[in-house]
């Protein structure tokens, strides 16, 4: 009976073998990464903080945030958190150094960001600890809300938990956006950089306006609502025929606004016109609205002589009557009167310059036909002799005065009379 042998390995076990070692050790040092490189040592700090919020062991341990190792002990040491910060390499760190647990991401992970200090102000012994005075606290989100009151936490808990409702079910959309955000980031910048220009004054000014508008909207919840309902009802009648009526108008729309233009451009000279004549009847109207009290009194008073004008009217019918038939006679008339004063014009024109003469004439005429006496005579005549009286009968010009018999307008009071006797007033 032949010998039984026995199987070696095959040469593909030891090679799985090989493969599965280097595997395992791979899993050992990516387990091990955030704690450094195996069997290597290096520095560790002992700082103490009031407070470190959601810091973890294995979390970041960074300078100028380059990652230098991690927190490798979190304990608390009469009440307050101390940790032991283990640097990869050998790192000296200084008593005025400065230690802050800043935030890692959103979600709440955090990190030790390590400013050395100055060698200077000494060198951090192995046995000491880094006071809390030099270190910051951790900022957590929760924090930060606390500055908030208790309704607008509530509504901002409402807003988040709404927008995560909201935005389920829509993936695609999501995706669909963050797919086209490469577009928009360049137009959000652009946008931004206008709303900062002149240090934000212009975002102040929309944000001020929008304040107001926000509150002249307060205690209107109603009407808001109402407005809401009707807009969805206009929004539905925009929807008919999947808006294939909205499609059409908006298509004839640039033509229409066209013919608009022309017809506002024709209308502008009007409108100048009737803001020209506005502006002239405003002192009118305002000059009517400050009498307007006095119109109504005198309305108001008016009522009972108004109430008597029929009577009168009806007293005054003959009357009217009558004129109206002496008119009608007097039209014959009107041609002639018109010849008649036109052939007045002339003499009239050669008169009118000097009216104050007649006038003179005919109030010296009426004063002395208005005096009278007892025995009713009304006029005296008195017979005045003088040099002219005499000479003026002989063919010879008078040598005693020298009278102008023809002066002109406003000349005759002024005249002068002048011969060998001197000057004397003209009379």
């Amino acid at each position: 009976m032949a010998a039984i042998r026995r199987a070696r390995p095959s040469r593909s076990v030891f090679i799985g073998i090989g493969v599965l070692s280097v595997f395992v050790v791979s899993l050992l040092l990516a387990v091990n990464a955030t704690h450094g490189v195996p069997w290597q040592t290096g520095t560790q700090l002992k700082v103490a903080f009031n407070n470190v919020g959601a810091l973890q062991t294995g979390d970041d341990v960074r300078i100028a945030n380059v990652r230098v190792g991690h927190v490798r002990e979190i304990s608390l040491v009469d009440g307050k958190p101390s940790i032991v910060l283990s640097f990869d390499k050998d790192t000296n760190v200084y008593r005025n150094a400065t230690v802050v647990v800043d935030e890692r991401s959103a979600l709440g992970q955090k990190f030790v960001d390590i400013d050395p200090g100055d060698e200077r102000a000494g060198q951090v012994g192995p046995d000491e600890t880094l006071p809390a005075a030099s270190t910051t606290d951790a900022n957590e989100l929760s924090d930060v809300l606390k500055v908030l009151d208790e309704p607008t936490r509530k509504g901002l808990g409402t807003a988040v938990r709404e927008l995560g409702g909201g935005a389920g079910g829509h993936s695609q959309d999501i995706r669909d956006v963050l797919g086209a955000a490469p577009q928009m980031l360049p137009d959000l910048g652009k946008v931004a950089q206008a709303l900062s220009a002149e240090n934000g004054t212009d975002l102040h000014a929309m944000l001020a306006s929008a304040n107001s508008l926000a509150g002249r909207f307060a205690g209107r919840q109603e009407q808001l609502g109402e407005l809401a309902g009707q807009l969805d009802t206009t929004m539905h009648a925009l929807s008919v025929d999947n808006g294939k009526p909205l499609s059409e108008a908006l298509q004839r729309a640039p033509e229409t606004l066209r013919e608009v233009r022309s017809a506002l451009q024709t209308v502008r000279g009007p409108l100048a016109q009737t803001a020209s004549a506005a502006h002239q009847l405003e002192p009118g109207a305002v000059a009517l609205g400050k009498a307007t009290p006095d119109v109504r009194g005198v309305l108001r008073e008016a009522v009972g002589p108004l109430n008597k004008v029929p009577d009168v009217a009806g007293k005054a019918q003959p009357a009217i009557s009558g004129l109206e038939q002496a008119f009608g006679e007097a039209r014959p008339l009107a041609p002639m009167l018109t010849k008649g004063f036109g052939d007045l014009q002339v003499p009239l024109a050669v008169l009118k310059p000097y009216a104050p003469e007649i006038a003179r004439f005919f109030n010296n005429a009426s004063s002395a036909l208005g005096q009278g006496d007892a025995a009713g005579h009304w006029l005296r005549i008195y017979l005045n002799l003088g040099a002219e009286s005499v000479l003026g009968t002989l063919p010879i010009a008078d040598p005693t005065a020298s009278r102008n018999a023809y002066p002109a307008p406003g000349q005759a009071i002024h005249d002068r009379e002048k011969g060998p006797l001197g000057q004397r007033a003209g009379k």
